[in-house]
């Protein structure tokens, strides 16, 4: 083994410790048995995780971050996959400026959107908190969409689609019955990766909800404010747990990162 190489593992493992750390010292801290969040646990007990799930807060936020991020979901895919379509496909000056202005989720900071879609918004009179929250949310998840959808058009191979037209299929057909299905994992990957976000953000949502409407994040960010107990570690490792069982659903099922590699 040379240097280099063990120099590289070193690198690496030491980033992934950097990475990982926190997550295996909340997830430890949420079977504590004691009545403080404190590494190591005094003692083993599941106890934790019965007061999470049995708060009301907590179960009607989930509720509410379910239902949003799905709703998103279902608004940002078609949306995603238009826009990409658009933009691979059409003749117009200006599309890569286009197609850069609807990736700008991806690096503009949350909170920047979550102010801009606020200011933006009440300028309009529109006040409904479900409202607001879904088209910010649909902003979040329409650069995923269209990014795996790009990335799916430039590796499909277009003969295909002059096949079935030669054979008498007309445009709608081929679109319906030839290109998405070919284009199926690249959207559910992105649709997918689009429904963690939605369901994980609190940047943006922050901006948009009211007393009647908030999400999960945010509701375990009130909570902290005036508690302290190893509930919130229980319902952290509940989201570490969806969160990596989607991801690893997304890269099994659809292969994302061939997507995003490409």
């Amino acid at each position: 083994m040379t240097g280099f190489t063990l120099f590289r593992r070193v690198g690496a493992g030491a980033l992934y410790t950097f990475l990982l750390a926190p997550l295996v010292f909340v997830i430890v801290v949420s079977f504590n048995g004691g009545t403080t969040p404190k590494f190591p646990p005094e003692g083993f007990s599941l106890q934790w995780y019965g007061v999470a799930l049995s708060n009301p807060n907590f179960t009607g936020s989930a509720l509410t971050s379910l239902v949003l991020a799905t709703a998103a979901t279902m608004v940002g895919t078609p949306l995603g996959v238009a826009a990409a379509f658009g933009i691979a496909r059409g003749r117009f000056p200006g599309k890569g400026f286009l197609e850069a202005v609807f990736l700008s989720p991806l690096i503009v900071p949350g909170i920047v959107i979550g102010v801009a879609l606020l200011v933006s918004l009440a300028s309009i009179g529109l006040r409904d908190a479900p409202i607001r929250l879904l088209i910010g949310h649909v902003l979040l998840i329409l650069p995923y969409v269209l990014r795996t959808t790009l990335a799916g058009l430039a590796s499909f191979d277009r003969a295909v689609e002059e096949a079935a037209v030669t054979l008498g299929a007309g445009r709608a057909q081929v679109l319906w019955h030839v290109t998405l299905p070919a284009l199926r994992p690249a959207i559910l990957a992105g649709a997918a990766f689009g429904f963690i976000i939605s369901f994980d953000d609190a940047a943006v949502s922050i901006f948009l909800i009211d007393a009647h409407a908030t999400t999960l994040p945010l509701a375990i960010m009130s909570y902290m404010q005036y508690n302290f107990d190893p509930s919130i570690a229980a319902i952290s490792s509940m989201l570490i747990a969806l969160t990596l069982a989607g991801a690893v659903f997304i890269e099994r099922g659809f292969g994302l990162k061939r997507f995003l590699g490409n």
